[in-house]
């Protein structure tokens, strides 16, 4: 019997995080992944996801905002159910 995990992705909107979704979710896991809240492509990401046949669930969060981390974690608890696979991948850049 296979057992189907809750993995959340924080920034696996894009690039490695992506991947890691990607794999998870060919892998049988049921995934989340995070976003900026600035983010525009939300839509078309989830579109193009569901179209592969990937249902992944996002949710919105400020990485660099404590609180709204817990927020987010408390959301996805409720929404989806208890995380028991984290790839903390959400990376914060500050251009100089």
């Amino acid at each position: 019997m296979t057992t189907h995990r809750i993995a959340l992705i924080t920034g696996g909107m894009g690039g490695l995080g992506e991947a890691i979704a990607i794999r998870l979710h060919a892998q049988g896991h049921r995934v989340v992944v995070t976003h900026s809240l600035g983010n525009t492509h939300v839509t078309a990401w989830i579109a193009e996801q569901h179209a592969q046949g990937r249902l992944f669930q996002t949710f919105a969060v400020d990485v660099a905002d404590y609180d709204a981390c817990r927020r987010c974690a408390s959301d996805v608890l409720a929404t989806v159910g208890p995380v028991d696979i984290l790839v903390n991948n959400a990376g914060i850049t500050q251009d100089m």
